[in-house]
């Protein structure tokens, strides 16, 4: 079954969503996490990896892969950011959260065009 495809991305996606829904009073606080825009980097990171988990099963689909893995992953970082505040109260939106994530997604293009698709690793994604 083709849905089978999207388990990788499904289960990085809860992780996403955790950490995004997460009460503010349960965020770990640790001298590492103290450095200025940190939680721009794990934004950066988390979609990063969501949309290189994406590629492969678009890729398998026989779609435009480079056009719907990021695609998919930007509209639901937007979906995502935009509930963000209405699900947790002491979380909030945030425009600069969501170009980190934009540019996570982005970069992945990349990453996967140059250094995954074609390779043996590939079928790790």
């Amino acid at each position: 079954m083709k849905i089978t495809f999207f388990i990788k991305p499904f289960i990085w996606l809860a992780l996403i969503c955790y950490g995004l829904f997460l009460p503010a009073k349960d965020l770990p606080v640790k001298p590492l996490l103290q450095i200025p825009h940190f939680d721009k980097m794990v934004h950066f990171g988390l979609f990063f990896v969501f949309s290189l988990l994406l590629f492969r099963p678009f890729k398998k689909l026989e779609t435009r892969y480079l056009l719907w893995a990021p695609l998919s992953a930007i509209l639901l970082s937007g979906f995502l950011e935009s509930i963000q505040r209405t699900i947790s109260a002491t979380r909030s939106s945030n425009i600069y959260d969501f170009i980190a994530n934009t540019s996570g997604i982005l970069f992945s293009i990349v990453a996967f065009q140059f250094f995954i698709s074609g390779k043996k690793w590939e079928k790790l994604f």
